[in-house]
């Protein structure tokens, strides 16, 4: 725990889903910035080794959950390959599926949830999940997620996903809502919202939960963005997926998207949008509109195995 005369701020910056939308000037600024932690919500690239290293060689603080795309041979085969093999053994401890990242002088512990998240109702390809992790329903991932927050120092958790959690809305335009196939529909994952209340249920403060998956352009209805930023029950929830994540400003130069929060003693002080130029500078920083959502349904603790 760090001393609670430790009065400076600290910076988690999130990078969103990637999708191979990455360039130097990224680089420079997140070596130049030096946040406490990076995070990253995955969606590298599919199944991606060299955009995965690159990611690996950021000499800063870094942690990160691989997202549906960067398993995406893997699922089809229902069985690990080489390259997701290669990607996991490349980041090592900085994948922190169901495993924890202390950051002290945030005054949090970050959690990592389930990786290579689709969304929806079921692990879609089980078989990845109990070869690498030996977890093969959705009850038994809830329970790795909170096995994780038991050991962690801090009771001030981030959790950090690629998907978010069921129970934030059935709208297409709702933060993790479902706008393709048959639009409408909860898209979030079942065994985080069941993780949420048995971590809530142990005395523990889940402070923002962290992800990405569901892009901020909506395919239905066309020309529509999701809302990515809420709060429930004083939980924030972050979705990064701003993709591409690089697009051209109004002056036609490319410009690069972060998300970064500011912590002091385990409380969030501030979200902001952040938007990068080719040099790696920090263009502007805006805080974006959190919606205030009322209570949520308790979520039933049954699940299909």
């Amino acid at each position: 725990m760090p001393p609670p005369w430790n009065t400076q701020n600290a910076s988690l910056v999130v990078v969103g889903d990637v999708h191979r939308w990455w360039r130097p000037a990224d680089v420079a600024f997140l070596e130049r910035a030096r946040p406490d932690l990076t995070l990253f919500v995955g969606d590298l690239g599919d199944e991606d080794v060299e955009m995965v290293e690159l990611i690996a060689d950021l000499a800063v603080p870094k942690a990160v959950i691989l997202g549906n795309h960067d398993a995406w041979q893997s699922f089809g085969r229902k069985t690990c390959t080489p390259k997701l093999r290669a990607s996991l053994e490349r980041l090592g401890e900085d994948h922190i599926a169901y495993a924890v990242r202390e950051v002290p002088a945030a005054g949090v512990s970050v959690i990592g949830a389930r990786p290579f998240s689709w969304g929806g109702q079921s692990l879609r390809s089980p078989e990845i999940y109990d070869e690498i992790y030996g977890i093969h329903t959705m009850r038994q991932s809830a329970a790795a997620i909170v096995d994780a927050a038991r050991n962690a120092q801090h009771r001030d958790l981030v959790i950090l996903a690629h998907n978010g959690p069921t129970g934030l809305g059935d709208r297409t335009h709702d933060i993790f809502g479902k706008d393709f196939g048959k639009p409408g529909g909860d898209w979030g994952d079942r065994d985080l919202a069941l993780a949420l209340q048995r971590i809530e249920g142990m005395g523990l403060n889940v402070r923002a939960v962290i992800a990405g998956h569901m892009h901020h352009r909506l395919g239905h209805p066309r020309g529509s963005e999701r809302t990515r930023f809420v709060r429930r029950d004083g939980v924030l929830f972050l979705n990064s997926a701003r993709v591409p994540r690089i697009e051209p400003d109004q002056a036609g130069s490319d410009v690069s998207y972060f998300l970064r929060t500011t912590w002091r003693a385990g409380e969030c002080l501030g979200v902001e949008e952040v938007w990068v130029d080719l040099h790696g500078d920090e263009l502007s920083a805006a805080s974006p509109e959190i919606v205030e959502l009322d209570a949520g349904a308790p979520v039933i603790d049954e699940m299909e195995e």
